[in-house]
């Protein structure tokens, strides 16, 4: 849920993205001087931002400090310094007083979707190395706004683009980043566009995008093996008896891989397929851990960790193998090279945050608290209708309880059993409520009514806790045995909630919240489009889920509640 920005990044971590930044661009003295807005105008055509998702705002300000909001179709510009820096502060914790900015400009989108750039223009070079350390920060804590809520957009946030560039800064959440980062460095720099006439064309030999990737990591004039159509017979026996990768799935392939105890090793292979991608990653993803688990067996621990971190990225029509130092950083380096506008991959590894050492395989829970997720006290409304008698309960107590009596009277039949009964309830709540996407909105305070049923019921509007606290007093009311559990997500970074329910002595867990998001993405929520509907505890936390575990029912049964 909410974030706060307040996570510390490593100097190490910083160099490294710096490092990686400066081995494409010009020396930072030559850097053009311009206007953040220039900048943004720069960026934002070639972010293959399509106008959907939401409405987009325009943050900036005027030289002479005038203040003004001007609205079109889709599109909200604040000239409003005061705005501006309340974001800045709010959003990236860039704290005027402390990291002074001379020019800025925020563009983003409202609503479900995560696009935004940012172009600031510190006092100086070291400044905008802080502004950066801040934009990494966001990007962490903003995926975990959407993970979950909207899968697709926190991969845009995941694959966002940094720069740091002279005295500027800039963060790039969008569909390209790397064609929106390029297009704001080719302006500062002074030249073309990639791909236009004069500037640097797109790479596409697999030889030389291996061998970028080489020189890249620091690995030239290392003992390496390289493979590629050199010796098609060779490749071909190692992809297919090393990787499990069928001949027909490929169309070239060059790898580079250390000797001895090296892990060293990158891979490119152009798919042949790209509606296949998955059938080319997902043995690269084993041949990964089956090689991690034997410099684990060794004793090699510093190649175990490099293993550990290694990615299997997709850049159509691009699989690419990066066991490297760094290596979401090299998958930067290989879209800036291929112009392919940025990367997706699946975690190797579903715990990504601390383990829970009493409960092996989940994620360590620690409460979040960035959100009051104290429950709705919904006893006067379940005592009412158990008396058939609102009267006397308070103006929110009784909207709710007639709006609760109208889902009731309509989806539920006599003769309904248990199950039956929550199938329907469900399915109501995840069709006629949407989710409040202002709890994304760090301009914007969320309603509390969004927390409760108020939210679900009468505003059909609400956040994960409104969902949760909706369903189950919907459930007490039809008499299905419920409970909401207040736990988190994003490995116990952001507030999360849900149900359980009990149908013939089994403990069932659902999350009406993510199904109800799905829904809003695809355009339906059909119980064969639900992905969280009585399943089992180990599958909501192999899907991001922490919670009490020690003290919380544990759902094992895999029947869904059917019997």
């Amino acid at each position: 849920m909410k974030r706060v920005v307040s996570l510390l990044l490593s100097a190490a971590l910083l160099l490294g993205l710096l490092s990686a930044c400066r081995k494409t661009s010009p020396d930072d003295s030559l850097v053009q001087d311009h206007t953040a807005r220039e900048l943004a105008d720069v960026a934002l055509p070639a972010s293959g931002y399509d106008g959907e998702g939401g409405d987009l705002e325009y943050l900036t300000a005027t030289e002479d400090g005038t203040q003004e909001v001007q609205r079109d179709e889709g599109l909200t510009v604040y000239f409003n310094q005061e705005v501006l820096t309340v974001y800045l502060e709010n959003a990236y914790n860039i704290q005027s007083a402390e990291l002074p900015w001379e020019d800025a400009v925020v563009l983003r989108a409202t609503g479900a979707s995560a696009f935004e750039i940012a172009i600031l223009r510190m006092e100086d070079d070291s400044a905008a190395v802080r502004a950066v350390t801040a934009f990494m920060s966001y990007i962490f804590s903003r995926q975990g706004d959407f993970a979950g809520y909207a899968p697709d957009q926190a991969d845009m946030v995941a694959n966002g683009g940094l720069m740091q560039k002279g005295p500027y800064a800039g963060l790039f959440i969008c569909p390209d980043p790397d064609k929106a980062q390029a297009a704001v460095e080719a302006a500062l720099d002074g030249k073309p566009l990639p791909g236009q006439p004069g500037g640097d064309e797109p790479v596409t030999d697999v030889k030389e995008l291996r061998d970028l990737l080489v020189s890249w990591a620091g690995m030239e004039g290392a003992d390496l093996e390289k493979l590629d159509d050199g010796d098609v017979e060779a490749l071909t026996t190692y992809t297919k008896g090393v990787y499990g990768l069928a001949p027909d799935l490929w169309q070239e392939c060059a790898i580079a891989r250390g000797t001895g105890n090296s892990a060293f090793e990158v891979a490119v292979v152009h798919v042949t397929d790209p509606d296949m991608y998955h059938d080319v990653s997902d043995p690269l993803d084993g041949y990964l851990d089956a090689r991690e688990a034997a410099f684990d067996f060794d004793g090699a621990e510093e190649q175990a960790v490099l293993l550990h971190q290694a990615l299997t990225v997709y850049s159509e029509p691009y699989v690419v193998l990066l066991a490297c130092q760094d290596a979401e950083e090299a998958a930067w380096v290989f879209t800036n090279a291929t112009g392919t506008g940025g990367y997706s991959y699946d975690g190797r590894h579903p715990i990504w945050g601390e383990e829970d050492s009493d409960h092996p395989g989940r994620t360590k829970f620690i409460q979040p608290n960035k959100d009051d997720m104290s429950l709705y006290d919904t006893s006067a409304i379940r005592s009412a209708w158990e008396n058939g008698d609102p009267l006397e309960l308070s103006r929110d107590d009784r909207r709710i309880y007639n709006e609760a009596e109208k889902v009731l009277k309509k989806v539920i039949k006599d003769g309904m059993s248990d199950y039956e009964k929550e199938a329907a309830l469900y399915e109501w709540v995840v069709n006629s409520v949407d989710y409040d996407w202002t709890h994304q909105n760090v301009m914007v305070k969320t309603p509390r009514e969004s927390f409760t049923p108020y939210g679900g019921l009468v505003n059909h509007t609400a956040v994960c806790l409104g969902y949760a606290t909706t369903f189950q007093l919907l459930c007490d009311l039809a008499g299905v045995e419920c409970i909401t559990v207040v736990g988190a997500a994003f490995s116990s970074q952001e507030d999360h909630g849900w149900n359980m329910v009990r149908l013939n002595g089994e403990w069932y867990c659902v999350d009406v919240t993510w199904d109800a998001n799905v829904r809003e993405q695809i355009g339906r929520g059909r119980p064969e489009d639900w992905g969280y509907f009585n399943v089992t505890s180990d599958h909501m936390a192999d899907t991001d889920h922490q919670w009490d575990y020690a003290n919380t029912p544990e759902a094992t049964a895999g029947d869904q509640g059917k019997g």
